[in-house]
């Protein structure tokens, strides 16, 4: 098989010739800068390092590192509107929707430490400067790349958004003062929310309507949980989040055929089923280390319904373990996860500075070596 024909393979719940590897196809599964260069020094591959995110410090991984890799998916990521981003020092910049993001000397990325909204009423939302969702500097030349990738490459197609609701109330309000605002002023959760929902839903609408007819995989995110469970109860989830994100799928939906890819960190067992029923097709990360997300529970439970991509821990096996310790967390995934189809292999979130390249390059082998159908892992 090709690696589109793996990867549709596979999210069609069937088993492939392999498992299908995802690595640095988009924000979940990039690869830090530090780890990056790591990499290019364990594969002996001498190139200059790009950034495509700025805030979390993320490589652009070369067509040749994704080769060597055995990498099946290419992506592509809705740019920012005109005049999106300003930057204010080479340590700070304010983001498009007027967060202020500072790098600290010892950081290894970009942390919020401004809330533009902190401090505002009712009042104040209806004067905001809230981004154009609709800008066509968003999907500049992004047509053409996808048209290319489909047309002229093997590789599956994913393209990125980032789809916050909850997030990006939290990170334009103060995470704190938002949670607050959910209980003590739902009103104004709700005017915030909606005015956040119409600007993501127009950035979708604007990314498909130029790239939708290419897109094997569309990806959302949003981090409705910690390590140890839900960031908000279950019923305010339900209330004041999960309508807006089926809005958002049915806006999907009409404008590509691509499968429906939804990222949350943490604990998110939870709210599996309510994701399923707005019309989820893939989970991602799989935070294996966090509380509920067992693997061979995972599979057992929503299997038949749902794909999972990642699972390879990224909190304890790669920056802290062995080569040797990788292969066998692979191989613990693959057994928990492979059967039967539906699952991408990939790690839980990003790559981190810490990482090695020689343990980037286990999990790429290892998965290679273990993935293929059918599965004999010993």
């Amino acid at each position: 098989m090709n690696p589109r024909e793996r990867v549709l393979t596979a999210l069609d719940h069937r088993e492939p010739d392999r498992v299908p590897i995802d690595i640095g196809s988009c924000g979940p599964t990039a690869i830090h800068a530090t780890a990056y260069a790591d990499l290019l020094k364990c594969l002996g591959i001498a190139e200059p390092i790009e950034l495509w995110d700025v805030v979390g410090q993320l490589a652009k991984p070369s067509e040749t590192v994704l080769q060597k890799l055995g990498a099946d998916v290419r992506g592509i990521r809705v740019g920012g509107p005109k005049n999106g981003t300003r930057i204010i020092s080479d340590d700070t910049l304010i983001d498009q929707w007027g967060t202020t993001w500072h790098r600290a000397e010892s950081a290894t990325c970009y942390h919020i430490s401004a809330y533009p909204l902190r401090n505002a009423t009712r009042a104040d939302l209806k004067t905001y400067p809230f981004p154009d969702g609709a800008d066509p500097q968003r999907v500049q030349g992004l047509a053409e790349r996808a048209r290319f990738l489909r047309e002229q490459t093997p590789y599956a197609v994913l393209g990125e958004v980032s789809g916050h609701i909850l997030e990006r109330a939290q990170m334009i309000r103060g995470f704190d003062t938002f949670l607050e605002d959910l209980a003590a002023q739902p009103a104004f959760a709700e005017e915030l929310l909606e005015r956040i929902f119409i600007v993501e839903n127009d950035i979708i609408s604007t990314f498909l309507d130029a790239v939708g007819a290419h897109l094997d995989v569309f990806a959302f995110k949003d981090d409705l949980a910690m390590q140890s469970g839900p960031v908000i109860s279950p019923r305010m989830y339900r209330q004041f989040i999960k309508p807006y994100q089926k809005k958002l799928i049915e806006t999907i939906k009409r404008k590509t055929r691509a499968k429906i890819w939804y990222h949350s960190c943490g604990a998110v067992y939870y709210a599996i089923r309510d994701l399923i029923e707005i019309g989820v097709d893939i989970l991602n990360p799989i935070q294996v280390a966090a509380e509920g997300m067992d693997t061979a529970r995972l599979k057992r439970e929503f299997g038949d319904a749902l794909c999972f991509w990642g699972a390879i821990d990224t909190q304890h096996v790669l920056p802290f373990g062995s080569p040797q310790e990788v292969e066998t967390e692979v191989k613990t995934r693959l057994r928990d996860l492979a059967p039967g189809g539906g699952y991408i292999l990939a790690s839980v979130h990003n790559i981190e500075a810490d990482v090695a390249g020689k343990n980037i390059c286990a999990m790429s082998d290892a998965a290679r070596r273990w993935g293929k159908y059918p599965l004999y892992l010993s």
